[in-house]
C-alpha cells in the first residue's frame, strides 16, 4: 500500500451507520475491505485503520516497555474504546456511538486520508480546524518538510 488519499464527506444515518463511499474502497486491498478497528484519534477525530494496518500498529505497542508507567498509559488510552467494525451487505459500517459522541459527530462527517488511516471527523470541526491551520501552513511545510534527511 502506497498510501490513502482523499476527503470525502458522508451522512450518518439514524442507526449511525456510514456508507463507505466507493472511492475509499477502491484504495482498500482485498482483505481489508470487510472489517476495520475503530479507535480515537489523537485530536477530536476517530481514527479508522484497516485491519492490515492495525497489526502493524499492535506490533509497535507490543514493543512498549509495559514496566514504564507513560508506556503502559499510552497503550491504555491509545486502545480506549478501540472496537472491530464489520461492513453489512449494504456497504455500511455502524459506528460506536461512545466514539461518535466522544468526537462529536453527531449526522454529518467528513472522511480524510492520513496517510495509512482514515480519521474521521465532526464536518463542522474539522472545516473549522482547517480553515485555523491553513493560515500557519506554509510555516509548518518548511518545518516539516523543507529540508531534506540528507541536509539535516
Amino acid at each position: 500500500m502506497s498510501g490513502f488519499i482523499g476527503e470525502y464527506y458522508c451522512k450518518l444515518d439514524v442507526k449511525g451507520r456510514m456508507l463507505i463511499p466507493s472511492d475509499v474502497r477502491k484504495q482498500l486491498s482485498p482483505i481489508d475491505q470487510e472489517q476495520f478497528v475503530i479507535s480515537r484519534g489523537v485530536d477530536d477525530c476517530l481514527s479508522m485503520y484497516t485491519s492490515s494496518e492495525w497489526s502493524v500498529v499492535m506490533s509497535k505497542l507490543r514493543k512498549l516497555n509495559r514496566f514504564k508507567s507513560k508506556d503502559r498509559k499510552f497503550a491504555r488510552m491509545f486502545q480506549k474504546g478501540a472496537t472491530k467494525i464489520t461492513v453489512d451487505s449494504n456497504g455500511r459500517l455502524l459506528l460506536p456511538k461512545g466514539l461518535l459522541g466522544w468526537a462529536g459527530i453527531k449526522k454529518e462527517l467528513v472522511i480524510v486520508a492520513n496517510v495509512d488511516l482514515w480519521e474521521l471527523w465532526d464536518k463542522k470541526t474539522y472545516e473549522s480546524m482547517m480553515k485555523d491551520d491553513w493560515e500557519g501552513f506554509d510555516q509548518l511545510a518548511h518545518e516539516v518538510m523543507g529540508e531534506s534527511a540528507d541536509e539535516s
